[in-house]
């Protein structure tokens, strides 16, 4: 997992970067759950997800935001993130975890929209991303 913690005033700022778009969307929801302390192991149930934004960069908040629900109102720990479909305003993906609940590391409230971006550099993809805690 490829993620960094950056500064931002009273939320949370994250950056992460991948080889593929597909590969961003997984990392930046596996960034949010380690930061959550909402990861597992082993299996359990599995969710799917369809999605669909505007563009990518709404696609991502939805995504997200859809990835911190399960975390927190299901009590989800998520041990894999499979993306099946993936294009520029819609997803598929399935999230294998398991309901167990507990408290969690790190209070989020929501993902944002606030610097949020999506970009090239080069062979690989970044995203960086704010969440309101």
């Amino acid at each position: 997992m490829t993620y960094r913690l950056i500064d931002h005033t009273a939320d949370l700022g994250l950056q992460v970067e991948a080889a593929t778009l597909p590969g961003l969307f997984t990392e930046a929801a596996y960034a949010l759950l380690a930061v959550m302390g909402a990861r597992a192991s082993g299996t359990g149930e599995v969710h799917e997800l369809a999605l669909e934004g505007l563009d990518p960069e709404d696609l991502l908040v939805r995504w997200l935001q859809e990835i911190l629900f399960l975390a927190v109102d299901r009590g989800l720990r998520v041990e894999r993130i499979i993306i099946d479909e993936l294009t520029k305003v819609s997803l598929k993906a399935r999230v294998v975890g398991r309901a167990c609940g507990g408290e969690l590391l790190t209070e989020i409230k929501a993902v944002t929209y606030h610097d949020l971006a999506i970009e090239r550099r080069g062979e690989r993809y970044r995203a960086t991303f704010i969440c309101d805690t």
